[in-house]
């Protein structure tokens, strides 16, 4: 869509929730890919990962964990924490693969297979309409607010930061190491 097509009306407001979240994605699959090669083996293990979609990091990720299990490096509670960050992260990239890769408007195109808006979601209306661009997978259209790809964003962000401490906990654990206690409170 371009800005002197006349159908550009409050797009200028979603533009930038559609920027913020491209970079969120980038960081969550960054961090995800590194997960996934560190618990596949570290150092050069990441080369087979390089390139791969989110979908095959997040099956890899399950399947390597399910293979380490048995040695119980980690209590379990580390694992089903990975696991958690892991398939949580594989439903937001559906999703934010609709609005990155979506076709958007200001209209409706099929008001019988449209998704609406949760009614539980914050008011906003700055309410737009997103269709997957790519058929293949079948005709999906859902009702979108900017504050719901804002709110992805954030998501993404805190799956990273969820998948890095996860990570790191479970390393930790399996070194022997204290977990380390994070406070909010001002150094002394």
């Amino acid at each position: 869509m371009t800005a002197t097509d006349g159908l550009t009306y409050g797009f200028d407001e979603l533009y930038p929730a559609l920027g913020m979240l491209v970079v969120a994605s980038a960081d969550m699959e960054s961090r995800l890919r590194y997960v996934v090669s560190e618990l596949a083996g570290g150092d050069t293990v990441w080369i087979i990962f390089e390139g791969q979609s989110v979908e095959c990091l997040v099956q890899n990720g399950i399947a390597v964990l399910g293979q380490l299990e048995p040695a119980k490096r980690w209590p379990q509670e580390n694992s089903d924490r990975i696991r958690d960050a892991l398939r949580t992260a594989l439903d937001a990239n559906r999703l934010r693969n609709l609005m990155v890769h979506g076709d958007w408007r200001t209209d409706c195109v099929d008001w019988e297979t449209c998704v609406a808006r949760p009614s539980s979601g914050p008011a906003d209306h700055r309410i737009f309409h997103v269709c997957r661009s790519r058929y293949r997978k079948g005709f999906e259209e859902r009702q979108v607010a900017v504050c719901d790809v804002e709110a992805l964003a954030e998501k993404m962000w805190s799956l990273e930061r969820e998948l890095r401490e996860s990570m790191k906990a479970a390393v930790d654990a399996w070194l022997g190491r204290k977990p380390e206690v994070v406070t909010d409170a001002p150094p002394s």
